[in-house]
This record gives C-alpha cells, structure tokens and sequence, in this order.
C-alpha cells in the first residue's frame, strides 16, 4: 500500500505593512526578520499605493516574498496579490480588477464592512462578485461581529478566506495568521487556500519560536 503524500505545511499573514506604507516605520528587512522568527512565511507584503518595501525585500531577502499592494480606488481599497508590477490609485475597483488580473494576480478583499477603514462600497462589491478571488474573514484589527459579516459575505461568494494581521507595527505580526500547504504561484496557492486553516495566535507563534530556537525571542 503506498503511503500518501502531504505536502508541507506554512504559516502565512496576508496583510502586512511596512514602512513602504504613509502608516508604518517598520522597514521591509525587520519584517522579514521577525516572520522568520515566528515561523512565518512566505512574506506577504501589501502596503499601501506601492510595491516598493515588497520589491525591495524581494532583491536581499533569502525567504519567499509575494508581492501585494493594498490599492485606494474610487470605490474604496481592495488588495491585490501576486503582483509583478504596481497598479496606481485612483483608477474605479473594476479597472483595478482588470488591472490585477492581467498580471495573474488575485483579488483579495480586505475588511470589507470594518466602518473605520476604508473599504469597497456594497455597490462594487456586487459588480465584482465574480471576479474577487478571496475574502479577509478574520483581520486582526477589527471587532468579532465585522469579522462575522465577512465570513459570510465569502460564503455568499464562493471565494477563497484570508486572514492578516493588517500590521502597521512589528508587535502586530502574526496575531492571526493562515496555515495551509506550501503552494507554488498564485493559483496554486488560492486552490490551497480553500482548505487552510485560520489561526489567531502569536503567542502561540511565539512559544513554537522559542521552543526551535532554545531561547526567548525578544518582543519588539
């Protein structure tokens, strides 16, 4: 009887800034550093307007590094991932989408009823629905019942879950991250993503660090 192949596990936080962001002083290299640390990776770097802080961690960082951009439109922000170039702001959610896809990329949407951040009005959420490729049902920083609404807007959409910590500060990595199989480009990693597992657990993150490493990891 053959033994059945399982490929290996990562833990992933899908929204990430970094100093790259206006509202972040955490440098690319630290971020990475300090995902290493926890046990996390591939680095997903999604800042906002820009894929600066994620391109440069690309050309010195030894660790996989996928490249997103949290993107203002007219309709408000949506993220999109697995990017090879930077989509400008300003343009309406649906050519963003368009935009997004013909890099390959995924559309991810982030906090999408969070009412102290900006997100995508229902009226483009609709328009899209067949075109967002995952939905943000767990973001670190805002409340159980937001969280809620998300998971079952995604459920309405068929789409894929994500979860991020949407860290400004390295003290935010890894409050809530996704396990799931170790994936290779972005369809691959969204057809994962529909069996992964949503973990809220730095301290967890944390203990597991320190038990591999034999000594205390420092808190920034």
């Amino acid at each position: 009887m053959k033994a059945s192949f399982r490929a290996p596990l990562v833990r992933v936080d899908l929204h990430v800034h970094s100093s790259a962001s206006f509202d972040s002083k955490s440098e690319p290299e630290r971020v990475a550093d300090l995902e290493n640390r926890l046990g996390l990776g591939p680095i997903f770097l999604t800042d906002h307007d820009t894929t600066l802080g994620a391109v440069r961690l690309q050309a010195v960082s030894r660790q996989r590094v996928v490249v997103g951009e949290e993107i203002t439109t007219t309709d408000g922000e949506l993220i999109g991932l697995f990017l090879e170039r930077r989509i400008p702001p300003g343009l309406t959610a649906k050519q963003t989408v368009i935009e997004i896809k013909k890099q390959a990329g995924l559309v991810y949407l982030e906090h999408p009823y969070d009412q102290f951040r900006r997100h995508l009005s229902e009226d483009a959420i609709e328009d899209l629905a067949t075109l967002i490729d995952i939905v943000e049902v767990f973001n670190a920083r805002s409340d159980d019942r937001t969280n809620r609404r998300a998971e079952e807007l995604r459920e309405v959409l068929g789409a894929a879950p994500g979860a991020g910590s949407d860290a400004h500060t390295l003290r935010e990595l890894g409050s809530v991250y996704v396990e799931m199989e170790d994936f290779d480009g972005a369809q691959d990693f969204l057809g994962k993503l529909r069996n992964s597992r949503v973990v809220r657990g730095r301290p967890k993150l944390l203990q597991m660090a320190e038990t591999k490493l034999g000594y205390r990891v420092r808190r920034p």
